[in-house]
């Protein structure tokens, strides 16, 4: 059993509302009750077991389940580390187990990675946590609960995995220079280890950041690499993202016949490559197409992997233009491009309210609202 253990028996006391005393009765002394909470005595089973049975906790002390719970642990670690995490099955199934064994904040850990959360309850146990654990907490608290962790997380683990990690956090908080920097090393670190996927996935964050940035040779080269890659993998899904990435680059530089001709290639059908698909035809003219894909991205809506809100006000915005011609001139068009823009910088990283800044920026134009116009697009400069 681990140190653990001593806390998970004060949070639960302190929970039942029981006092020390309460709890040892006939078991052991309060002094000794209070060292184990503390962590500065390792008690046997014959003290902690009866400690936690009178809690209430049924700890896992079955062998053949602790032999499975740590091979599964250590295969989720490592799959993790590796940039390719299977759905924890066995965590998710027998979850209860796996809250009373040793095994506990590995699980609650893994879960939180796969289920891209962080449970409240961990913050109780960081004293606990072990090399292993410790990292990956400050990981999920960076990603999930807006702390800035990255400087003590890197110090600690200055991995191929981490480095990687947290070059995507920058890229979706819009510090592109750490992001390059981050991912640049992680590239360069998962190369020596031979880790393959997190190769790809460095070079494909990079070719985020470029193509946010306007780097478009920069561009055109990390995704080169990152498609090259993901195709040694035979990781249909990344490379179907890095076509769908290239497309709305071009898009958003004008090039639309390009980009048509790439998203045509594209396997995902996701709502959010219907609604890139629409722009795309809305600026061939092709008018009928762009809505018949802009009701096919409604009806990819609860199966869509992002925020589906998100990409509602997105097709709200499409369909109102192919819908009205004279858009710019009505107050209803204004509400829902202006609805949309705040909620994409509120909620989204900067590249999804960046692509739809030449909406903005036409809209305000035509109002002749043009220090609103300068003033916002010096903000994304």
């Amino acid at each position: 059993m681990e140190n653990f253990v001593g806390t998970l028996i004060r949070r639960e006391r302190l929970r039942q509302n029981l006092s020390q005393e309460g709890l040892c009765r006939g078991i052991c002394v309060v002094s000794y009750l209070s060292k184990i909470e503390q962590g500065k005595a390792e008690a046997g089973e014959d003290i902690l077991l009866p400690l936690l049975h009178r809690l209430g906790i049924q700890y896992e002390m079955d062998r053949d389940f602790l032999k499975e719970a740590g091979e599964t642990v250590e295969r989720l670690y490592e799959e993790l580390f590796s940039g390719k995490m299977s759905c924890p099955e066995m965590l998710q199934r027998q979850r209860e187990g796996f809250m009373h064994s040793p095994f506990m904040l590995d699980a609650m850990l893994l879960l939180d990675a796969w289920e891209n959360r962080l449970s409240p309850e961990l913050a109780e146990f960081v004293s606990c946590m072990d090399r292993r654990q410790y990292p990956l907490y400050l990981l999920l608290r960076l990603q999930c609960n807006g702390g800035d962790t990255a400087g003590e997380l890197l110090r600690l683990a200055p991995t191929d995995f981490y480095c990687c990690a947290v070059g995507r956090c920058r890229y979706y908080q819009g510090r592109y220079l750490e992001a390059i920097e981050l991912l640049s090393r992680a590239y360069d670190l998962a190369a020596r280890e031979g880790n393959i996927r997190l190769m790809c996935d460095a070079r494909l964050f990079l070719g985020n950041c470029y193509s946010d940035t306007r780097q478009t040779e920069l561009m055109t080269e990390s995704y080169r690499v990152a498609k090259k890659i993901a195709l040694v993998l035979g990781d249909e899904q990344r490379v179907s993202t890095i076509d769908y990435n290239l497309g709305s680059t071009y898009l958003e530089l004008g090039e639309t016949e390009r980009a048509y001709a790439l998203l045509q290639t594209v396997s995902r059908r996701d709502a959010l490559y219907y609604h890139k698909l629409a722009i795309a035809l809305e600026k061939l003219g092709r008018r009928e197409e762009a809505l018949g894909a802009v009701a096919r991205g409604r009806a990819a809506l609860p199966e869509d992997d992002y925020r589906p809100e998100t990409t509602k006000k997105m097709l709200n915005v499409v369909e109102y233009r192919l819908l009205h011609p004279d858009y710019l001139h009505e107050e209803e068009y204004a509400q829902t491009l202006g609805d949309c823009f705040g909620w994409l910088r509120k909620h989204m990283s900067e590249g999804y309210a960046r692509f739809h800044l030449p909406y903005m920026l036409e809209l305000l134009e035509s109002e002749r609202r043009y220090k609103e116009a300068y003033k916002l697009l010096k903000e994304f400069s």
